[in-house]
């Protein structure tokens, strides 16, 4: 049986490459449906809400299991991959205008020049009760946690990302925001996302606020062995995969110079607030205010502005071994094996053995 479509109408809008339908699908597009289709739309207005239906033109071949922009796993008919059997995508967008033949929409991600095959008003029945909605986001979170950051990454939307590192940070700071926009370039130009299986490792040569940004990005953290910390002092860090292919990104020399244009006043309250540690409650308030607009507002800057990129091969050392653990003869606690030692025939962990061990703290390891 061949089944044959015919194109009622074409995309027009700036996106050219496949990548920009997560970055540029909250521009406006315009729908131009051919004249011998245009009665078509006779009362198309009445509806918000509207599903375009297309065809991947410049997809080529398909997977039945494939890789999706997560980094799971899936068979194509459980995912949005435009690599499919009959090169169908769909999606639904807000209808802003009709002019005609011509229709304004927002958060179209098909390319410019794609071929439209139908255009249908929204069914939303199915999510019309905010708890069935709420049910099914918690169902994907459930299978994936990280799923709709990974999204928020796609689509390079940073001042969500920054909202919700802040979360984890405590507060808003231009590190902070430097560390949200390096890793979700990384993550982006490495193409693959850490599911906290050392898959991808994440290696920061600083402990201060623009590591928290790191480790909330790429996902890989002290606590699943996928963050490495190397006590260099430089604002920098490098996202590489395991088999070597990494991306390091470093401030440049003048970064605060062109931090300092963004936000005179930040620096004068940065060093009465942090460095003198003048705790005035109005002052600290002032800083917080000053503190959070230069956050937001490092955002807008030209990435290349603050930032150098480097692609990189990087030793990637063996996954992290599993130990044992036994019990301190002293204080009764568990401890790793590989952090006890042995006195006198007994078995003692680190503290009740009086040895020093290493530490993390602001000042880096000692």
């Amino acid at each position: 049986m061949k089944i044959e479509f015919t194109p009622i109408g074409i995309v027009k809008n700036e996106i050219t490459q496949p990548r920009e339908g997560f970055t540029r699908k909250h521009l406006t597009s315009e729908i131009e449906v051919y004249p011998s289709f245009a009665e078509g739309l006779l009362r198309l207005e009445e509806h918000t809400a509207i599903d375009i239906l297309f065809h991947f033109s410049q997809s080529k071949g398909y997977k039945l299991v494939t890789p999706i922009y997560t980094g799971e796993i899936k068979g194509v008919f459980a995912s949005r991959s435009p690599h499919r059997p009959n090169g169908i995508g769909v999606t639904t967008v807000k209808l802003m205008a009709i002019n005609n033949n011509r229709l304004t929409v927002s958060g179209l991600d098909a390319m410019n020049g794609t071929p439209v095959l139908d255009i249908k008003p929204s069914d939303n029945t199915f999510f019309e009760t905010n708890t069935q909605s709420a049910g099914i986001t918690q169902q994907r979170l459930k299978s994936n946690p990280r799923s709709i950051l990974i999204r928020h990454i796609k689509s390079e939307d940073t001042e969500q990302l920054l909202m919700d590192a802040a979360r984890m940070h405590g507060h808003f700071c231009p590190g902070l925001a430097m560390g949200v926009m390096a890793a979700t370039r990384a993550v982006n130009e490495l193409n693959n996302s850490s599911d906290g299986l050392e898959d991808v490792l994440a290696i920061t040569e600083t402990n201060s606020c623009f590591a928290d940004g790191i480790q909330y990005v790429t996902g890989c953290t002290f606590g699943n062995n996928a963050l490495i910390y190397r006590d260099l002092g430089k604002t920098a860090f490098t996202l590489a995969s395991r088999n070597g292919k990494g991306i390091r990104i470093s401030v440049k020399n003048d970064f605060r110079q062109v931090l300092e244009k963004v936000n005179p006043d930040y620096q004068r309250l940065f060093e009465a607030v942090i460095v003198k540690q003048n705790h005035d409650e109005k002052l600290k308030q002032q800083f917080k205010e000053a503190s959070r607009q230069r956050s937001f507002s490092t955002l807008e800057l030209p990435f290349d502005d603050l930032f150098k990129i480097e692609h990189k091969t990087v030793e990637i050392p063996p996954l992290a071994p599993i130990h044992e653990s036994v019990t301190c003869q002293k204080c009764g606690e568990s401890v790793i094996s590989t952090r006890s030692v042995t006195i006198e025939g007994q078995t003692l962990c680190l503290d009740c053995a009086h040895q020093k061990t290493g530490t993390l703290s602001g000042h880096g390891i000692g």
